[in-house]
């Protein structure tokens, strides 16, 4: 997976010896090799100064030149300061992405984006032999104000740990790298203790599978680049669809409907997402002009690891075949740029049809079996695009943001979703990093469940499938967010979140959640 880096022109009175091109796109696993390693974009050479130029005698006199490397372009923030000043977040462009080091489009973080910067140069050191490191700490806290079905505050948070290995530095296997990354989750859920009694709906991200474990493990993988990076292999156990339908402007958002997948179209199968892992490999081509083609290969697993993460049995109840193409442009002078992606997905585990039964009727009329479905997926459509920029720092602009996808199938929970964002970042002189972001999302719950729980209240049954007292249809997100960066390392989001139909039914009125999340990056 590439993204899209945009960073301001350095400083000529800096002793640099190269620069990162405007607009670059960088390939995550690799941000701290040479950036000269992209498949369409090189970096510009910097014109020598007295200062910059490097010459033989330079180098007989014991003198080396720096490497076109991510990190040698920080070189001059390596000190230990306590806080990085509103010139260091414009040159590095911290992103305001809530998740940070945890989300794969910002795995490896800029060193002065962490509470314990440098560690003495440490990180530098380790990184230069191949070693990375990641250490974060994320708390939401989410009250149910109004309406739902009783008030009250829940608290969760996610522990999250990761480490990369880049076995070229360390042992001279030419483009492969290891990657291995888990989380420690507890607390509580608003959604069944004050919103209602599903969790259809999860206003805080960080609750779920992991919990009440002290390590849950996420995914475990190699990566191997080829053809000069235009192939990128990544083979091992891994969420099936981690770099499928993602993005990191979602998870501005505190709601999981919104961060970081459609959950309309995953929740319930087998296209897994964080922190489930399975059996898969997947591969990455980039052949120019800003375009990537992208599949995988995984395993419908029936254990999906365990509540450990480490139940490395392959039991596949089908295989998951996700499959991705997209465009990654930049326009213009000022690098507007744009991710735009149209994909899906095919499992073909088993799976029972909610409503109808092997003799083509309605289930609870004829009292036999479910029919089975043999194949089920979903398709979507979406991207986010910069259509003004305010500085020059990463993602320093106003962007737009949406995705739509579609479940094909009967036995998936959901029919269809659609979210739509608008995210402001870095408009207040001084707050580069800081962003205003509002993001709506419909989801459909699929037909068939509805018409089942139709007809069991025609029927008479007083609690429906699902553990509800009315019919699901549908429901909508709208959520309010403030990502305020206090200092290197921690960020604090104020959140305010209006949920219409918890539990995507008229049972409880419609709710306001306020809340926040606190991140701090270590």
């Amino acid at each position: 997976m590439y993204i899209s880096v945009a960073y301001a022109a350095p400083d000529p009175s800096v002793n640099k010896t190269s620069t990162i091109e405007r607009g670059a796109s960088l390939p995550i696993a690799t941000l701290p090799k040479q950036i000269s390693s992209h498949p369409t974009k090189r970096a510009e050479p910097v014109a020598k100064t007295e200062n910059s130029s490097l010459t033989n005698d330079n180098i007989s006199q014991g003198v080396q030149p720096k490497p076109n490397s991510f990190w040698s372009e920080l070189d001059v923030f390596a000190e230990d300061n306590a806080a990085s000043s509103a010139q260091q977040r414009q040159r590095m462009g911290v992103n305001a992405s809530a998740l940070g080091s945890a989300w794969p489009e910002v795995r490896v973080v800029p060193k002065e984006d962490r509470l314990l910067g440098s560690l003495g140069g440490w990180r530098q050191r380790l990184s230069r032999h191949g070693f990375d490191f990641t250490l974060s700490y994320m708390v939401e806290g989410v009250a149910n104000a109004l309406g739902g079905r009783r008030q009250g505050f829940t608290y969760s948070h996610q522990v999250v740990m990761g480490t990369d290995f880049d076995l070229e530095k360390m042992f001279g296997f030419k483009g492969l790298s290891f990657h291995m990354l888990g989380v420690q989750r507890a607390g509580r859920s608003v959604a069944t203790d004050y919103l209602g009694v599903t969790g259809l709906i999860q206003p805080q991200q960080d609750y779920g599978a992991g919990g009440n474990v002290l390590y849950k493990l996420v995914y475990m993988y190699f990566e191997q680049s080829l053809l000069d990076k235009k192939l990128v292999v990544d083979f091992g156990r891994l969420p099936a669809n981690l770099k499928f339908a993602s993005s990191y402007f979602g998870c501005y958002a505190l709601n999981s409907v919104i961060c970081a997948h459609p959950t309309g179209l995953s929740v319930g199968s087998k296209w897994r997402s964080w922190p489930f892992s399975q059996w898969g490999i997947m591969a990455r081509y980039n052949p120019g002009y800003h375009l990537y083609a992208q599949a995988g290969f995984f395993e419908a697993s029936a254990t999906e690891g365990g509540r450990a993460g480490f139940n490395f049995s392959f039991k596949p109840l089908g295989y998951v075949v996700p499959m991705e193409a997209g465009w990654e442009p930049s326009f213009g002078r000022h690098k507007l740029s744009g991710h735009y992606k149209i994909g899906g997905y095919v499992d073909t585990s088993d799976h029972p049809d909610p409503f109808t039964s092997v003799d083509g009727r309605p289930i609870l009329i004829s009292h036999q079996a479910a029919k089975t479905e043999r194949q089920r997926g979903a398709w979507y459509v979406g991207g986010d695009q910069m259509i003004l920029r305010y500085g020059p720092a990463k993602d320093q602009g106003l962007i737009l943001f949406g995705i739509a996808g579609w479940d094909m199938g009967a036995s998936l929970p959901g029919q269809s979703q659609y979210t739509a964002g608008i995210i402001s970042q870095g408009m207040f002189p001084g707050r580069v990093t800081d962003a205003i972001s509002l993001f709506w999302s419909w989801q459909n719950v699929n037909r068939k469940i509805t018409r089942s729980q139709e007809l069991q209240s025609d029927l008479g049954y007083q609690t429906l499938r699902g553990g509800v007292k009315l019919p699901q249809s549908s429901f909508q997100v709208i959520e309010l967010t403030y990502t305020a960066f206090i200092t290197r390392g921690l960020k604090i989001l104020p959140d305010l979140q209006y949920i219409i139909h918890p539990d995507a039914t008229r049972t409880y009125p419609n709710a306001l959640e306020a809340g926040f999340r606190l991140l701090a990056q270590f």
